[in-house]
């Protein structure tokens, strides 16, 4: 049985179990279209259980919120990332101006390096929570996801004609997940920078993407991830059997704030640390902090105590979102790297650059 066929298997079976769960851990969500008004609730400690769930209830004019999909070949340029968004383009200033809060932004690159993003407004959204995974449907747009109980696996379908994209993304994860700081678990402060929070529900996943973009298929197998986050210097990437996750970001006061996560196997090395004595991402041959310009590379370094310190440089590839003088890119590029006196297999990697005035 090939790959393909045995991840559309299991998320076809063990979806279904996750949604007919009859768990006393579930909570339902719905997500009014218009902007909302009044003061909006934001969760920043985390609960024993609903890393996946909504952060932000009601959705105003001035917070975001949104559950984040990306996967990308292990050997050419294609690659695909899905978000879901709720936020105005007032409180996240990428987003094209819309009459509504909910809204499903999709990113393709295919094997020849040609891009393309597609965006489709939702009438309203359904978010359920079962345990900690998430299922979400955004009305109107053909588009939704659904994740097992412990966010072991996840399917994302998309059927939207009216830009002619359709087909599915499927993830099985092979890292556990975390807060910014520290493991999933109840307590944790869940902000990667002040007002700015981050679950990362699936650091590195075993990736099959099967889609139809304009009339032309994208299919591939290669590492994925889903988050909900914001971000300013964020990436993943594999490193043969090491996941890898950094952010590094800076407030307007110039207070800088990192988060570096290494798994090695599916299993956590230190877990997730935000000291930056630890942590270190800085771009080659362009400023820090960033103003928009565009590096050739981000130089990372994350201090792994008696592991010793990996340090890996990631090649800024092909640009898959914004543009190349715009202050938010998104790129996919190779990744090398080293533990201590170990050379690690190369991989590739998703990582993007937000410069916010």
């Amino acid at each position: 049985m090939d790959r393909s066929h045995r991840l559309r298997l299991w998320a076809s079976a063990l979806l279904v179990l996750a949604l007919q769960a009859a768990s006393a851990l579930v909570e339902h969500n719905t997500i009014a279209g218009p902007v909302q008004t009044g003061e909006s609730r934001v969760q920043f400690i985390s609960d024993a259980h609903g890393l996946d769930a909504p952060k932000v209830q009601p959705v105003n004019g001035t917070v975001f919120d949104w559950w984040y999909f990306d996967a990308v070949s292990a050997v050419d340029k294609s690659s695909v990332v899905i978000t879901f968004f709720t936020s105005t383009a007032v409180a996240f200033p990428f987003l094209e101006v819309s009459p509504v809060v909910t809204s499903v932004y999709i990113w393709t690159s295919f094997a020849n390096g040609t891009t393309g993003q597609y965006i489709v407004d939702a009438e309203s959204a359904v978010v359920n929570t079962v345990v900690d995974g998430t299922s979400g449907v955004f009305t109107g747009t053909g588009s939704s996801w659904g994740g097992t109980a412990d966010m072991a696996r996840y399917v994302v379908d998309i059927d939207a004609p009216e830009v002619g994209v359709k087909g599915s993304l499927y993830l099985e994860s092979r890292a556990p997940p975390h807060y910014p700081c520290g493991p999933a678990e109840a307590g944790q402060d869940m902000q990667i920078l002040p007002h700015v929070g981050w679950a990362n529900a699936v650091p590195d996943a075993e990736a099959y993407a099967n889609f139809e973009v304009l009339g032309e298929p994208i299919s591939f197998t290669g590492p994925g991830y889903h988050d909900k986050r914001g971000s300013w210097l964020w990436g993943h990437a594999s490193l043969g059997p090491y996941s890898i996750v950094w952010f590094d970001a800076l407030d307007r006061a110039g207070n800088e704030f990192v988060s570096g996560y290494v798994a090695r196997d599916g299993e956590m090395l230190t877990g997730a640390t935000c000291t930056t004595d630890l942590v270190k991402v800085r771009p080659s041959n362009s400023t820090w902090p960033p103003n928009g310009s565009q590096p050739d590379a981000y130089l990372i370094e994350i201090d792994l105590g008696d592991e010793g310190v990996l340090e890996a440089v990631v090649q800024t590839g092909l640009v898959v979102a914004g543009l190349p003088d715009f202050p938010y890119t998104r790129w996919i590029g190779n990744i090398t790297g080293t533990l201590g006196s170990e050379t690690l297999e190369a991989g590739v990697a998703v990582f993007e650059q937000f410069a916010l005035g």
